[in-house]
């Protein structure tokens, strides 16, 4: 014998209509009659007619992720914790992998489309494509980490400030010629982080000129380019600023192929962290974002924007993580903000 709505609604000491209320993630239901109605739900292997609920609402329960690149750490991350937060909102998640291409997003987009998911997370591949744009016409859209004039919300880390926070950090520790290896200026996050390193150095007198700069493309390949390029140079640079966690691996492979030793000969710093950082034989300073409040955010703006409700968006905050990669000591680390 079947388990009914109505068994789960009795086992969970609620009438049918608040239990259809507490399974339906965009509607209103406390947190508490949510996890009972959920746990009944679960107790008694519940599941519901997703076909025939989508034909009542046109609703289908999932949920559309374009990421850039699953090989970048930061959106593997991005995606596991985008998944698991749909989850608790009863929302399957549909992922694809865009690999950096305009063209790919597009396809990808059409794909999701047939599909008839319910709204889109898209992390934009650059400026707005024709793709993009029809999708935003027909579907709720949300833009995670970076903004491609779109006209949607845009859930990002606060790229500016947790940049003002590194380049404090460099200079407090006396580098006066740093060097940096910038995200593709074709994104905004490539050209926000390049903008507040120039900016904060400009505050505290130091200039960053463009054979300073070496435009990667947030891979590890373009870290290696560019750290050969910025080595070769007389004076080489006493510090390093890579605008991801890809780009600044290459930095630290051309170091150890060059025998050089981060935080001694040169200082190097990510905007990112990854796992191997901190377990590395000289552990990375960092700036860290958040990606379980993006995803957590991100998911919850789309819920709002399927419901029809206005969204409300903030920068997530980021965190300085003070190792030893740009020569710290045990008293700077201690005093460090993080």
């Amino acid at each position: 014998m079947s388990v009914t709505l109505r068994d789960v609604a009795e086992l969970a000491g609620v009438s049918p209509a608040t239990a259809s209320r507490a399974l339906d993630p965009t509607a209103s239901a406390s947190a508490g009659t949510r996890d009972r109605v959920a746990e009944a739900a679960r107790r008694l292997g519940y599941v519901g007619n997703t076909a025939a609920r989508s034909l009542r609402t046109s609703r289908s329960d999932t949920i559309g992720l374009l990421i850039p690149d699953v090989r970048n750490p930061f959106f593997t991350d991005l995606a596991y914790a985008v998944e698991k937060s749909a989850a608790r909102s009863g929302l399957t998640v549909m992922i694809g992998n865009a690999d950096e291409d305009g063209a790919a997003q597009d396809r990808y987009l059409a794909a999701l489309e047939r599909h008839r998911v319910d709204g889109l997370l898209v992390v934009p591949q650059g400026g707005a494509t024709p793709g993009l744009c029809r999708v935003v016409d027909s579907f709720p859209t949300v833009a995670i980490d970076r903004d491609a004039g779109l006209g949607v919300p845009v859930i990002a880390s606060d790229s500016a400030t947790g940049m003002h926070d590194l380049v404090d950090h460099v200079v407090s520790l006396g580098h006066r010629r740093v060097a940096v290896v910038a995200g593709p200026q074709s994104t905004s996050t490539g050209r926000i982080r390049l903008r507040a390193a120039r900016e904060r150095l400009a505050h505290h007198g130091l200039v960053l000129t463009d054979d300073d700069v070496v435009e990667g493309d947030f891979r590890f390949e373009s870290g290696l380019r560019a750290a050969r390029r910025l080595l070769d140079r007389e004076p080489a640079p006493q510090a390093v600023i890579a605008a991801d966690g890809l780009m600044a691996l290459g930095v630290l492979a051309v170091l150890r192929e060059r025998g050089l030793r981060a935080g001694v000969d040169v200082g190097v710093t990510a905007f990112d962290d990854n796992p191997w950082f901190a377990v590395l034989d000289t552990p990375v300073t960092v700036v860290a974002q958040d990606t379980t409040d993006l995803a957590e955010r991100a998911v919850a703006a789309l819920l709002s924007r399927i419901a029809g409700r206005d969204v409300r968006v903030e920068p997530v905050p980021t965190s300085l993580i003070v190792r030893r990669s740009l020569g710290e000591t045990d008293d700077v680390k201690e005093n460090a903000h993080v």
